[in-house]
């Protein structure tokens, strides 16, 4: 039975916790928990006063700034209440209410403030019916107490045995002490070391609150490959850093070039043809000793491949020929003219269009791009490519 007590004086107070809104959209920080049950103690022994203080008004007060920070989580609630304003010796579990959907208005002090302490603190009673309650639940749950815990130790450990017991490690408990700071210091000394104790002082600290928040309900979500997919369902754990990926972590290749999306400088590369680390097509380059033009083998096969993307794709391009300046520069430009055109009725050959095809010389104008200076046996004598415009078939 809640009865009102209308003469409890607690203003509803202008406190903002830490938002934790921005982390769980962010994957920053997972919830733990799939329910909640939180146990207020309203007992006689919670009327006393602490440094000028009813403590049962501080633990009220503490319950609402855990609400205020739970906005964020909506871990599905139950509520409990010990004790009772009817009878100062009795020993009754109130349940306000069972676990269901998460509602801020339920737990926020103008409410809380309704109820009147009073009876005996039934705790082992009250995990009981907790434990009970847990049967129909899946996943792991939490229980916070919040109490004076004007009893003696042992009383608090077989009051808990039962809930720890049944659901072992799917089971966090905190308890949080009202009144002197030195009891939350005295159980942690004497409880299970996964049960955690904290003081109300402590968690009406905005930075205890938020540490108490993301060690209770929620865990850090790790992603060690940066790609926004958590380790966890990640099925590709070392993707490089800038590269896109798709639900399963692993990443995308759109053109097939072998270079990540994301990474890839170039998207439609044409299938078959060689990139370089950027993903662009790589253009062949065909190097040529002193005064040859003629095609060897070895080019003759770069070629075959070459021909087969640009018709497949209906390509059009520049033969660039290119000489070294041994010569006289007529020489230079007649050389590189030959080595262009060797090269272009070596195409038509392999059934390339003459439209498909045009013929610059640059003699020894145009010096070796660095890029083709780290190929091996790089010379200024050479033939390049360029994908062009075509004007008429």
């Amino acid at each position: 039975m809640v009865v009102i007590n209308g003469g409890c004086a607690i203003n509803q107070p202008t406190f903002a916790p830490y938002d934790f809104h921005e982390e769980l959209q962010k994957k920053t920080f997972e919830q733990t928990l799939d329910q909640l049950v939180i146990i207020l103690d309203a007992s006689i022994s919670m009327t006393e006063p602490y440094m000028g203080e009813e403590k049962f008004k501080t633990a009220i007060l503490t319950l609402h700034y855990i609400n205020a920070a739970l906005s964020a989580i909506r871990v599905p609630i139950g509520f409990y209440v010990l004790g009772t304003g009817t009878c100062h010796f009795c020993e009754k579990t109130l349940p306000l209410f069972h676990i269901s959907p998460y509602q801020k208005s339920r737990l926020q002090i103008n409410q809380l403030k309704k109820i009147n302490p009073g009876g005996e603190t039934p705790l082992h009673n009250t995990l009981v019916a907790v434990k009970n309650e847990f049967q129909l639940c899946h996943g792991k749950m939490g229980v916070i107490v919040i109490s004076d815990f004007a009893m003696n130790d042992v009383t608090i450990k077989k009051a808990l045995h039962p809930l720890i017991d049944v659901y072992g490690n799917r089971v966090s408990v905190c308890l949080i002490t009202v009144g002197s700071p030195e009891r939350s210091v005295e159980l942690s000394r004497t409880l299970h070391n996964h049960i955690q104790c904290l003081s109300a002082n402590q968690i009406l600290s905005y930075d205890t609150l938020k540490q108490f928040i993301q060690s209770f309900l929620l865990k850090p979500v790790y992603d060690h490959d940066h790609d926004g997919i958590p380790d966890k369902t990640d099925s590709c754990k070392n993707t490089p850093s800038g590269a896109w990926v798709d639900d399963r972590g692993c990443p995308k290749d759109s053109d097939n070039d072998g270079v990540f999306d994301g990474l890839d400088q170039c998207n439609n590369t044409y299938k078959g043809a060689t990139v370089d680390k950027n993903g662009c097509w790589q253009l062949p380059v065909l190097f040529y000793a002193q005064n040859q033009f003629y095609i060897t083998r070895e080019q003759e096969k770069k070629l075959s491949s070459f021909v087969k993307i640009i018709e497949k794709n209906h390509i059009c391009i520049e033969i660039q020929g290119h000489a070294d300046n041994s010569g006289p520069k007529q020489q230079n430009y007649d050389v590189s003219y030959k080595r262009a055109q060797s090269v272009k009725a070596y195409m038509l050959s392999l059934g390339l269009r003459h439209y498909q095809m045009q013929i610059k010389a640059f003699g020894a104008s145009t010096p070796i791009d660095h890029r083709h200076a780290l190929i091996k046996n790089a010379t200024q004598r050479r033939v390049t490519f360029e994908v062009i415009e075509c004007h008429s078939q």
